[in-house]
């Protein structure tokens, strides 16, 4: 019993790997030709279900393609944030340098006390 879950989840994954890379089958109605003849068979036009490209997606192709950048999307964000952290960590390294907390000459509302705005969020 296990073996044959085992061998499912196994077929699965190749039929999920070959959608990833081979997302394309040629168009059931022009069989790849990009032109489908009218009715009375004088005339050849573009094909229409696949704009005369002579391929189409296979079934499930789509799904597997956005789950994949979705999960791209993912870990790109996590190292965006990542990257901002570091920038606002860093900027207020810099900026706690210039900063004297004990210097009381100026007015507490002086325009050249106050703090400026970090890094902006991307």
């Amino acid at each position: 019993m296990t073996t044959v879950i085992l061998l499912a989840i196994a077929a699965a994954a190749a039929w999920a790997a070959s959608l990833y890379l081979w997302p394309h089958r040629n168009c059931p109605r022009c069989h790849g030709a990009r032109v489908t003849a009218s009715r009375s068979g004088r005339r050849t036009r573009l094909c229409t279900r696949c704009s005369g490209t002579g391929r189409t997606r296979r079934p499930g192709a789509t799904a597997v393609h956005r789950f994949y950048w979705s999960v791209i999307g993912d870990h790109a964000r996590q190292r965006r944030r990542a990257a901002i952290e570091r920038l606002r960590a860093s900027y207020q390294d810099l900026t706690a340098d210039f900063r004297d907390p004990s210097d009381s000459r100026q007015a507490p509302d002086d325009p050249r006390t106050r703090q400026h705005p970090g890094p902006p969020d991307l």
